[in-house]
């Protein structure tokens, strides 16, 4: 397990003094003021309407041959935040998007 730096157990040390110190102030609220993220990725395709695979075709000719129906490779990454009350934000990451994504999500 790797081992925590000096300035790292500092920045815990503060947070900790801090959420205490929220908590002292407010008890009854307290956990209604924090925020959980979490984010996973999507598989979806959009499936062909019943109008869109008709194809018109003469009364005498054979029905069109129809191509077996594969869910695409598409998937999408979905970040989910909410609090005590419920959902906050649904976001899907643009494709090819990745650096900076919390920054812009929460600003």
């Amino acid at each position: 397990m790797p081992r925590i730096s000096d300035i790292q157990k500092a920045d815990r040390a503060k947070t900790s003094a801090s959420l205490l110190s929220l908590l002292n102030e407010n008890p009854v609220n307290f956990i209604s003021r924090f925020v959980t993220v979490d984010e996973t990725w999507l598989h979806h395709f959009d499936p062909e309407s019943k109008a869109q695979s008709m194809a018109k075709k003469h009364v005498t000719s054979p029905p069109p041959r129809k191509f077996r129906v594969v869910v695409s490779a598409r998937k999408v990454r979905t970040t989910v935040l909410w609090d005590a009350k419920g959902i906050v934000l649904i976001d899907y990451l643009e494709h090819g998007s990745t650096m900076g994504y919390y920054r812009n999500l929460l600003s």
